[in-house]
């Protein structure tokens, strides 16, 4: 116990200092928040425009479709808070500058993770935030403790699907001395199936992204509780188990993120 809590503290003292160092350059700050809440409206603006004919895709209409996009968008959010810079793990491998990781009294992999604290990433918590309220009053959902709950523990296991997957990417680059490159063949696409509802998919690209690569998790499954929908080819209410896919998932990527890390060797300076 005293451990998890030296740790803890130890870990918001480095994101202290690096949200301090971020803060030096508060007009890039800000103007990163504005960039991001404008991008991810263009998305939403583009939801509307396809859905102005036909108005319903996969039997979800605009607004649900906005609570799907922005459920995805909230957890990418603190996934990038916490996780983003682990694509970049190659590169410090590379460089030689991974191996400071490996000669203090800390766990490399907890060392990693609190070395960035990207805060600019608050332009998706703004964008999530309106869309969540704006829609909820369009929809009519009737929130209580309980439904509340399942929000923050469904963005829990979001953020902790995808950032387990950035995490496994990460790992290969203590084989190949190159992993970034995976994030646009891997990452990159997977993402973009959370912009729709997985029922639009064949029922094999439902199946890969709720049982392999859990993405179906992130935002799909979780809001059809929420949003009292059906899941064709899912058990009604398996969305549930979101905090618990996202739980596993993460540990079985920090448990491949560590044997590669046994098997690493020093790429020099």
């Amino acid at each position: 116990m005293n451990t998890i809590l030296e740790h803890t503290h130890l870990y918001f003292r480095l994101v202290s200092a690096g949200i301090r160092a971020q803060l030096q350059y508060r007009f890039a700050f800000v103007m990163r928040i504005i960039g991001m809440v404008a991008a991810y409206t263009g998305t939403a603006v583009t939801m509307w425009v396809m859905l102005y004919q036909f108005k319903e895709l996969g039997k979800w209409n605009y607004y649900e479709l906005l609570f799907l996009f922005a459920l995805a968008v909230v957890s990418w959010g603190f996934c990038i808070i916490l996780f983003f810079h682990f694509r970049s793990l190659d590169t410090y491998i590379v460089n030689g500058t991974f191996d400071r990781f490996l000669v203090r009294p800390l766990n490399p992999f907890f060392h990693f993770m609190a070395m960035k604290f990207d805060i600019g990433a608050a332009g998706q918590f703004i964008f999530s935030l309106f869309i969540f309220v704006w829609v909820s009053g369009a929809l009519g959902i009737e929130w209580h403790v309980g439904k509340f709950l399942f929000l923050l523990a469904a963005v829990v296991g979001g953020v902790l699907v995808q950032g387990g997957l950035l995490v496994f990417i990460s790992a290969i680059a203590f084989w190949t001395t190159k992993s970034e490159r995976f994030y646009w063949v891997v990452m990159f696409p997977a993402r973009n199936l959370t912009n729709y509802p997985l029922v639009i998919y064949p029922k094999v690209v439902q199946w890969f992204t709720a049982f392999v690569v859990p993405f179906g998790f992130v935002n799909y499954l979780p809001a059809s509780v929420i949003l009292e929908k059906e899941t064709p080819y899912f058990p009604n209410g398996i969305g549930y188990l979101t905090p618990i896919v996202g739980l596993v998932f993460f540990v079985c990527a920090y448990k491949f993120w560590m044997f590669g890390l046994n098997r690493y060797k020093s790429a020099g300076s």
